[in-house]
Formats: C-alpha cells, structure tokens, sequence
C-alpha cells in the first residue's frame, strides 16, 4: 500500500510541478503516469489531495537530506553545528524540484491555503524547529529560540535564494550564501541570551 502510494508521487511529481495544481488533472496523471484511475483515486481522491501528498514527500525527503548530510554532533562547536544545518537546509532547497514546489506554494498557495500549512508544518517549521534546538540543545526550544531560528533561516536564504526562486543564477552565488549563513548564524548567537 505504502509502495504503490510512494509510485503512485513518483510518477506525478513532474506532471505537478510542470503543470502546477491549476494545470494537472487527475486524469492526466494517470494517463502520464501510466496509473490505474481506480488505484489513483483510492490513494488520492482529488488533484489537492495529491498535490498535498506530494508537498509532504519532498519535505520528508529533503529533510531526511539535511538529517544525512549534518548528523548531530554535540561536541562541535554551536556556530559548527548551525552552520551545517544551515548549508545542508540551502542544498535541499537549491535543488530543482524543490524550488519548482515552492513556486508552486507561492503560485497556488492563495487558491489552496491548506497546501501552503502543509509545506509550512512539513517544511519550513521543521528547519525553525531543528535551528531553535541547536540554539537550545537538550531543552524544547523557547519561543524565543524559535523567533531567533526564523530570523537565521530567512537572513541564510537572503536576497540569493529571491534570485534563485525566480531563476536567477549568479556566479559568486554560493560565496553570498556562504556570507549570508556567517551573518544568519552571528545574528543568531547573538541574540541568545548569555547562559
């Protein structure tokens, strides 16, 4: 059941992200995807349905991206450890699909505000959630912590990730996001108070 669901986002994940929610039908992706409309329609019963499906796999699968690439480490320094996070956090969302569906989030997020929760408590909570923790370790991170985790996310992704949302490349970009996580990280321990 897990298997055919998982085959079943595998196949429409570049027909959603091509044609975006406004675009795809159900239909299409079966006939794409090579799917029986009765199995389809068992697992998703509408395009939101799936589309959400799919907002919570990339998210799983980019998480799981940054768990592998900065395993936790507590005899490193903080400002180490956040700055792996941080790195890995940027790798995951500097990859097509993950930039195609967070322009689909921002396109189609409006007419379907459930989607947009979906990438919010998936997604980018989770990275708040994982930075406020380095920021706190052992503790459940404070709100203050997680006001401070937001402010290091949004200053990491910067004026560098606007431009590559909007397909923008630059050489020297990944010297800015390098630049960018140093300043989101000194903001950030920064902001803590002494311990």
């Amino acid at each position: 059941m897990a298997e055919t669901r998982a085959s079943i986002l595998r196949a429409a994940r570049p027909i959603l992200l091509r044609d975006g929610l406004g675009g795809t039908t159900l239909d299409r992706v079966a006939a794409e995807g090579g799917i029986a409309k009765m199995t389809l329609y068992r697992h998703f019963p509408s395009k939101e349905a799936l589309f959400e499906g799919l907002v919570t796999a990339m998210c799983e699968y980019m998480r799981e991206e940054i768990e592998n690439a900065a395993p936790p480490d507590i005899n490193k320094p903080r400002a180490d450890r956040l700055a792996e996070e941080l790195h890995a956090f940027i790798t995951a969302l500097l990859e097509p699909d993950a930039l195609a569906l967070y322009r689909l989030i921002v396109a189609d997020g409006w007419r379907f505000p459930a989607l947009s929760k979906v990438f919010e408590l998936s997604g980018m909570r989770v990275i708040r959630q994982r930075i406020a923790g380095l920021l706190e370790p052992g503790a459940v991170p404070s709100s203050a912590s997680l006001t401070i985790a937001g402010g290091i996310v949004a200053l990491a992704l910067g004026d560098a990730y606007q431009r590559a949302i909007m397909g923008i490349v630059e050489e020297g970009d990944a010297e800015v996001f390098e630049h960018q996580i140093e300043d989101a990280i000194a903001y950030g321990l920064s902001r803590l108070s002494p311990s």
